[in-house]
């Protein structure tokens, strides 16, 4: 995993009070770590840490999913 998916992990534990242990292959969603709007905050947070405004594309519920379909599909694949 790479800085930017530490970071990432690390934005998404800051949206709870109670620690979470977040593995790379947890499901962001149905786990019940992120609302449909901090999915959206989510995907600004990525292209920021990314650098670059994110293909339309890219932004799938799959591709979103956990933080190792992230890194594959976004941090990865640039």
């Amino acid at each position: 995993m790479t800085d930017k998916v530490a970071a990432l992990r690390e934005w998404v534990a800051g949206l709870h009070e109670q620690p979470v242990d977040i593995a790379a292959d947890t499901d962001l969603i149905n786990a019940g770590l992120l609302t449909s709007l901090q999915f959206v905050q989510m995907v600004i947070e990525i292209e920021r840490l990314h650098g670059r405004k994110l293909d339309p594309a890219v932004i799938t519920i799959s591709s979103m999913r956990s933080l190792a379909a992230i890194d594959q599909s976004v941090f990865q694949a640039a």
